[in-house]
């Protein structure tokens, strides 16, 4: 009995978590073209790429809870039902890798600029810096996770320049807009790891 308690609190506690998330797509805006000029744009994507992420990550966290549970209730007279314990963690974590990846989406402002390849980043302390993507960028690595999940798979590029490392989520490149800065990304010689919990 103390257990389901302590599950169903837990459970309780993600679903706060998920909402407060949901909340916080009131404060984004879509994303947009800079300029009317097509060679400048935002390496971003728009409200609906986020919230279609969100709904596919939760119904993979809600098979995972919903198997939790059932985990909990078959190892009481079964003990061999532990072994889908670790699917269902997984499943549940899938929720976190989620909230990492919006959280550094949302924490960077990145604009390439298809002509130039300048990019400029602007960090949540309103530092803006500046490189080019050819010249500057010394290597090219790339982190995934094992698989899909309900159609996500999560997973980011990581710019390494002389001075900084920039992350730019999975998620960002479902947008078409960013399709002329990703399709650049694709010619350099990337080193790909994969990760359960590609988290960043």
């Amino acid at each position: 009995m103390i257990k389901i308690i302590i599950i169903v609190a837990l459970i309780a506690m993600l679903i706060f978590s998920i909402v407060r998330k949901l909340n916080l797509f009131g404060s984004w805006s879509t994303t947009q073209r800079l300029s009317s000029s097509s060679e400048i744009i935002e390496i971003s994507a728009p409200l609906s790429i986020y919230k279609s992420a969100v709904k596919k990550t939760l119904i993979t966290v809600g098979v995972g809870v919903l198997l939790l549970l059932i985990t909990i209730v078959l190892a009481s007279k079964f003990k061999i039902a532990l072994i889908m314990l670790p699917v269902s963690l997984y499943l549940i974590g899938q929720f976190f890798i989620l909230n990492n990846h919006l959280k550094a989406s949302k924490n960077q402002r990145m604009v390439y600029n298809s002509l130039t390849h300048e990019i400029q980043v602007e960090d949540n302390n309103n530092k803006v810096q500046t490189f080019n993507l050819l010249n500057d960028v010394k290597r090219v690595s790339e982190v995934k996770s094992v698989q899909k999940n309900n159609g996500v798979l999560f997973g980011y590029y990581v710019l390494h320049t002389q001075t900084e490392n920039y992350f730019i989520p999975y998620v960002i490149a479902q947008n078409p807009q960013t399709k002329p800065f990703f399709d650049k990304l694709q010619l350099f010689d990337r080193e790909i790891e994969t990760k359960l919990f590609p988290i960043i």
